[in-house]
């Protein structure tokens, strides 16, 4: 069961802690982007392109690297 859970970085071309690091900032990043959408259904006028700067981000950061080989 363990080795199910912890072969994936490997898999994406990460180790264990820098997978980690990336999955927590894409947290950070989807909380502070959920918040922000929360204020702007309230106020319509504030965060207006945050919801859509935050997709473009979260697009790059899934990115596979260009310099790894994914799956091995």
């Amino acid at each position: 069961m363990l080795t199910k859970i912890f072969n994936h970085p490997n898999n994406v071309g990460m180790t264990y802690s820098t997978h980690m690091k990336h999955s927590l900032t894409m947290s950070k990043l989807m909380f502070k982007s959920s918040i922000k959408a929360a204020i702007h259904a309230f106020l319509p006028d504030t965060y207006i392109t945050s919801t859509s700067d935050t997709n473009m981000q979260l697009t790059e950061m899934l990115k596979p690297p260009t310099n790894k080989k994914i799956g091995k």
